[in-house]
């Protein structure tokens, strides 16, 4: 797909389809203004536009002809996951009652929803190349205002403790870090993509094997200005999966690793040195024995030892349903963002139940990796690996952006094989 094609297809979307790429485009531009909400919630666009998703979703489903016809027994599972999920979140909000509350409960659900309205957007490869496109589109603010924070004046420098490495790095107007390592993630993700679709089928993205290259050194680069230590491995997920997919482009593939063994050669030691060990640094002495284990994950595990301890206190039920019924004064800290990981704010929120059925949906729609072409099998086995990784100790699933990217290309691998 490119631009012209690009711009037929979103014409011939209905206004039920078209607000969503509209919504992908605009998203890196909303996230800017994230501390308007300092100000007032109605002064937010970013909170607008998170109470306006939710509506705008239910509206589409309202719109003749939107209904998902292409039914998938995987649904089953996001179903009772999500029974659990919404279930929580009514009683939370019914017992705090409050606008902070509402907030919370649209920000938890709106994944739910959105997922489902990808199910019914997704009709075919049109649709998904649609969308990567779209994000592609909106990729081009956060990377162009890194380059500017690079090159010329940074916006926002984020000073790292000594415990964690120590330096600083650049986060943009943005909240935190992880908006910028998204977009550098769906850009290789997407790049990677179209060259092995390049390569499987004929396409008018020409993207061989020196794009791929010159992409990697991007992204290379991008993650030494933001130093997020996930995001380094999913990178390296994501390349080795790219050079696994590649194999039956033997000339590529030899390309790629000497020009990387050249660079390596060069850099590699650098780039360990100054990037990587300092962020991995306290990891690395845990394994050894040297330091607690309470400061495994960035000092994460501290805090999700306390919670737990917390947890254990809570009637048996409440490990198995979610907690908030318990109506413990740590509920509203134990289900939100601050526990630094999916499935630890998850296991809280929907209990065992539901975080289990949450993590076999995942991989049930992985399952649908061997009735794919290879290069949507790079994608979707990419998307997979990221959302798993970086829900250890981040909370994928309320970045709006990475959602706007991965449920599409669930819904897509869930289409009956004759529409793919």
């Amino acid at each position: 797909m490119n631009f012209k094609t690009w711009l037929n297809w979103y014409r011939s979307l209905q206004i039920s389809r078209k607000w969503f790429v509209i919504l992908i485009i605009i998203r890196p531009l909303i996230d800017n203004f994230y501390e308007l909400k300092e100000t007032s919630v109605f002064a937010s666009p970013l909170y607008i536009v998170g109470i306006l998703t939710p509506i705008l979703v239910l509206f589409s489903f309202t719109s003749k002809n939107f209904s998902n016809e292409n039914k998938a027994v995987h649904d089953v599972l996001i179903k009772v996951f999500a029974f659990f999920l919404f279930g929580n979140c009514i009683y939370f909000y019914v017992t705090q009652f409050s606008i902070t509350a509402l907030g919370d409960v649209v920000k938890y659900t709106t994944p739910i929803l959105l997922y489902f309205y990808a199910r019914s957007f997704i009709r075919s490869k049109q649709d998904l190349d649609g969308i990567l496109f779209t994000c592609l589109i909106a990729c081009v603010f956060p990377l162009g205002m890194l380059l500017y924070e690079s090159f010329i004046n940074p916006i926002a420098i984020e000073y790292i403790s000594t415990g964690r490495g120590g330096g600083s790095r650049i986060r943009g107007a943005y909240a935190d870090i992880m908006n910028y390592a998204v977009y550098i993630e769906l850009f290789f993700i997407i790049i990677s993509y179209w060259f092995l679709s390049n390569l499987y089928s004929k396409s008018k993205i020409k993207i061989n094997a020196i794009h791929v290259a010159t992409a990697l050194a991007f992204v290379v680069f991008a993650l030494s200005r933001i130093k997020h230590v996930s995001t380094w491995t999913v990178t390296l997920v994501v390349f080795l999966l790219l050079m696994i997919h590649n194999l039956r482009n033997v000339r590529g593939l030899i390309f790629v690793v000497v020009l990387l063994t050249i660079i390596s050669s060069f850099f590699a030691q650098s780039i360990y040195d100054s990037q990587i060990e300092p962020l991995i640094g306290k990891e690395l002495k845990v394994i050894d024995g040297e330091s607690e284990t309470n400061h495994a994950f960035n000092g994460r595990m501290s805090r999700w030892e306390r919670y737990f301890e917390i947890w254990e206190q809570m009637p048996m039920t409440n490990h198995f349903i979610g907690i908030t019924t318990a109506n413990f004064p740590e509920t509203d800290n134990m289900i939100g963002a601050g526990m630094h990981s999916d499935y630890v704010r998850l296991l809280f929120l929907t209990g065992f139940v539901g975080v289990g059925a949450y993590v076999l949906f995942i991989l049930a729609v992985a399952s649908r990796y061997t009735q794919l072409r290879m290069p949507e099998k790079f994608l979707l086995t990419a998307t997979v690996s990221a959302l798993l990784l970086w829900s250890v100790s981040t909370i994928p699933t309320l970045y709006a952006p990475l959602i706007y990217f991965t449920y599409p290309v669930f819904a897509y691998a869930l289409l009956p094989k004759k529409l793919q």
